[in-house]
């Protein structure tokens, strides 16, 4: 490590106003990476000679986008040849999103360019080879009361709006159906402390994880496998290939009538500093 001295940053981490701890763990899995560099918070186009990389975490995070997202910056960006790594977390193209194809064409006029795409349909239209992985940091600590679980399954995030219909489908399908382990749907609709989410998720044997916007593993599936919990993921067949290793973990289905419960919680021992040394994201930058 080391070729990096001065690193960037636009990657808002507090984490009572996003609610959720997405870029506090990319800030810590980032700064262990790249161990021996040291990072600055960018808010403006005058930081950017003062670095030689630039990292962001979430373009389409509006905070993040009132920054990037000018002429003048990107041309600075441009006139200093300033490599820029950018980690993708939301889905581009689709038609809930449309103001997101836009952000993705300003981005594409970032001459120095490595972008890490989050849904893999999203990849496959720009041919792209890197995916991102939500995987938690090695310091990141979920910490939680709770120790006893209800052997039942939770639905424990967003449901609500045309953006989240095939979500709604599975859960309706699944509800529907009489089980031996019940299921109990909670839309949180982002109203709940990051604590509080923590607290519930925890207090559950199976954690249910439908797919929503985007063909990815979401933070949740994470969160839930750290806790103790065992995530049922929905996957798509490019998914199965794409995480391979982190679907060891988890009880997965295409279809919900494969759901199979026989499986026992086993820990993972696998995060996004070990994603980012298994990429060797440094020679990617560097190439």
């Amino acid at each position: 490590m080391g070729t990096f001295t001065k690193i960037g940053l636009l990657c808002l981490d507090d984490q009572e106003e996003v609610g959720h701890i997405n870029f506090d763990n990319f800030r810590k899995a980032l700064k262990n990476y790249f161990k021996d560099s040291s990072f600055i918070d960018i808010i403006s186009k005058e930081q950017l000679p003062e670095i030689d990389l630039l990292i962001i975490v979430d373009e389409h995070f509006i905070p993040h986008v009132n920054v990037w997202k000018n002429d003048d910056f990107i041309n600075t960006l441009n006139e200093l040849n300033l490599k820029v790594l950018l980690f993708n977390i939301e889905k581009i193209f689709s038609s809930q999103f449309p103001w997101n194809a836009d952000h993705q064409r300003k981005v594409e006029t970032i001459n120095n360019l490595t972008q890490l795409f989050g849904d893999l349909e999203d990849r496959k239209i720009k041919g792209a080879i890197l995916n991102k992985h939500g995987l938690l940091s090695k310091s990141q600590k979920l910490k939680v009361e709770n120790t006893e679980k209800k052997n039942s399954i939770v639905f424990l995030g967003q449901a609500e709006g045309p953006q989240y219909h095939r979500r709604q489908q599975i859960l309706n399908y699944i509800s529907s159906r009489s089980t031996k382990i019940p299921l109990e749907i909670k839309v949180t609709n982002r109203k709940l402390t990051y604590q509080e989410y923590l607290e519930i998720l925890s207090s559950y044997k199976y954690v249910l994880n439908p797919l929503g916007c985007g063909d990815f593993i979401n933070l949740r599936f994470y969160e839930a496998l750290e806790l103790g919990c065992i995530p049922i993921q929905q996957v798509t067949p490019e998914m199965l290939e794409a995480y391979s290793k982190e679907l060891e973990y988890s009880i997965n289905f295409i279809h919900p009538e494969d759901i199979n419960l026989k499986k026992e919680y086993k820990y993972m021992d696998y995060y996004l500093e070990d994603y980012f040394e298994e990429l060797n994201l440094e020679s990617i930058l560097n190439s």
